[in-house]
């Protein structure tokens, strides 16, 4: 393969890459509470010439931490996070970390997140409340009828590249990076965070993929037809 189909071939499988799995995953969860788009990072430099074409890998993909919009709901349990951190829950898997604050109680009064796994507070263990009326303020403490019953836990990274997604808006961190108390963070009760997809954006970034996919099947097109072309001619000859 020539060099100008190879680039050309290597610019249309990214743009493909991008759109199958970045941009339809964006989009598909715009609506999603406490979700966190993913963006793409083109890091591979293409120096010597006799290597460029011989490993052609996806871009890496890189989630953005940017807060969504907080959205008002009125429920006790919902809650959200103001500035950097994450809940922690308790899962079959081990410790995952979530932007999605849609709590419940289950049946024996543990709190609990949309998926069924118990939210944890400070000491890293489950939080089970009763009583009528539960506060939540902004550091986290629990009140139940008045009375500190709890605290949930906030917290964050170093590095937030650490995090890797697992599906449900959870996050893992299976590096060495230790998680960290959350700094000038707020939770906010009877309040959600929306996506923070912005589906305008991630529509225009879907056209752009798609005209450049088109534009480099054109250039391998117009570089096979000169391939024949020449082939033909050289026959003649």
């Amino acid at each position: 393969m020539r060099n100008t189909q190879a680039v050309a071939a290597m610019g249309a499988f990214r743009q493909q890459s991008r759109m199958d799995h970045v941009i339809a995953n964006n989009l598909s969860n715009a609506q999603t509470i406490g979700f966190k788009r993913e963006v793409p990072v083109f890091e591979t430099i293409l120096s010597k010439t006799s290597e460029r074409f011989q490993n052609i890998q996806n871009d890496t993909v890189r989630i953005s931490f940017l807060p969504g919009a907080l959205q008002k709901t009125g429920n006790d349990l919902d809650l959200a996070i103001e500035g950097e951190g994450f809940f922690k829950v308790k899962t079959p898997n081990g410790v995952r970390y979530t932007r999605n604050g849609n709590f419940s109680l289950n049946k024996d009064q543990v709190l609990i997140n949309a998926d069924g796994f118990p939210v944890l507070n400070q000491r890293g263990r489950e939080i089970t409340l009763t009583g009528k009326k539960i506060a939540v303020e902004s550091s986290g403490s629990v009140m139940s009828d008045g009375n500190e019953v709890d605290q949930i836990a906030v917290v964050t990274f170093g590095d937030l590249n650490v995090l890797q997604k697992e599906g449900h808006t959870l996050l893992k961190n299976e590096s060495p990076v230790e998680e960290i108390k959350a700094p000038d963070s707020q939770v906010v009760q009877g309040i959600l965070e929306a996506s923070n997809v912005n589906a305008v954006e991630e529509m225009i970034n879907l056209m752009d993929s798609y005209r450049t996919y088109e534009s480099c099947m054109k250039i391998i097109q117009a570089d096979s037809s000169l391939d024949s072309k020449a082939v033909n001619e050289l026959g003649k000859v």
